[in-house]
């Protein structure tokens, strides 16, 4: 059986996803949250300088997407056919393309600057990017993004709406919402969901 280790900031953002998985996988691993006085002597060690890092059986695993995408093979989370796995990937594309908006606002230090971006974000860019998942959910005809069980795409969307994605913003979409709250209240996830201390990133 293999021993896993994901290495990262003590905040959601980029490994957050993988946290989710491990979750609803069950599966034990070493969730190592680095302080940023530990970071400059680790930052060497990483294979690209960055974090987050998995460390599968020793082995060091680098690049968010691409940690998230063995996950999910590996969990049995990227669909059961090939077009199942297309539909899985155009879920997480869309979620990629909130993260972009998503980490120019976080990133933005100037505070007018900042509050322009979420009023962008908030007007243009979320209800662009729900309203493509909403039609995905409708075109499926259930509660899921693809097939019908949970999958690498619900965590993906629910994980991209977890933090800056106002409520007001997903109410707008009903299908969204109702995915969303499948996943908030999932009985493999509830329990980790609910543990979680609030954050900002």
């Amino acid at each position: 059986m293999s021993t896993y280790k994901l290495i990262y900031f003590d905040i959601r953002a980029k490994a957050e996803l993988a946290r989710l998985m491990f979750a609803y996988q069950g599966q034990e691993y070493e969730d190592s949250r680095i302080s940023m006085e530990e970071w400059p002597a680790l930052k060497p060690k990483m294979p690209f300088g960055q974090v987050p890092v998995l460390e599968v059986d020793g082995r060091m695993l680098s690049e968010s997407v691409a940690i998230t995408n063995y996950l999910a093979r590996k969990f049995g989370l990227y669909g059961s056919t090939e077009f199942e796995t297309f539909e899985v990937d155009q879920v997480v594309g869309i979620t990629q393309d909130m993260w972009k908006v998503i980490v120019d606002w976080i990133h933005e230090n100037d505070e007018t600057r900042k509050a322009a971006l979420q009023k962008e974000n908030e007007e243009k860019h979320f209800p662009k990017y729900l309203a493509a998942l909403e039609k995905i959910l409708k075109t499926n005809g259930n509660a899921f993004f693809v097939g019908s069980q949970l999958s690498y795409a619900d965590l993906a969307a629910f994980d991209a709406m977890d933090i800056q994605v106002p409520d007001s913003v997903v109410d707008q979409f009903p299908l969204v919402k109702a995915n969303r709250e499948l996943v908030r209240t999932h009985d493999k996830l509830k329990a980790y969901i609910a543990s979680r201390k609030e954050a900002a990133l």
